[in-house]
């Protein structure tokens, strides 16, 4: 009698462990937020191809090729930059990328994170968030870490919200 209780209590622990959707539904269903989201409240994972897109796209970047780079971008694209200004469109996005990007070098690139989620009502979305450091043609050095998200609108980028923080040096 003993080895089938043990045997059952086996078969239902394993049983609950390996439906790990089923546990995540229960337990988010019961959490009570104190603030409920008023873009969506629900998402699923999406596509790592979408990943690979925005990674392909910040490579070009690093490797100063703009027009490849924007080439990932809808023509009315959106551009929401970190210090609260915006750009419209794939041509400004690209004069902006020039500007910014071409007299420094950006070194020590690495994604800490980065996945895509699709909200309920069909909306994808990668978020990434990066780290590097930005080399001046007079070799001054700034660490940076990023945290970034791209809506997509098919296989390209129609929105895109940055968020830049300088990393200061530890001593």
């Amino acid at each position: 009698m003993k080895k089938a209780i043990i045997i059952g209590l086996f078969v239902a622990t394993l049983t609950s462990c390996t439906n790990p959707k089923q546990a995540a539904n229960e337990s988010s269903e019961s959490i009570e937020f104190i603030y409920e989201p008023t873009y969506q409240s629900s998402f699923e994972m999406g596509s790592d191809e979408k990943v690979l897109l925005i990674q392909e796209m910040h490579q070009h970047i690093i490797d100063q090729d703009y027009d490849k780079a924007v080439s990932y971008l809808t023509d009315d694209v959106v551009f929401s930059l970190d210090n609260g200004t915006s750009l419209e469109g794939k041509e400004s996005v690209l004069q902006f990328m020039k500007e910014a990007y071409s007299s420094v070098s950006i070194n020590d690139y690495f994604v800490a994170v980065n996945f895509t989620v699709i909200a309920e009502n069909g909306d994808e979305w990668v978020l990434l968030w990066d780290n590097g450091t930005i080399e001046s043609a007079d070799g001054a050095k700034a660490s940076y870490s990023w945290m970034e998200a791209f809506a997509f609108t098919g296989d390209k980028v129609s929105y895109l919200n940055q968020y830049a923080k300088p990393i200061l040096p530890t001593e």
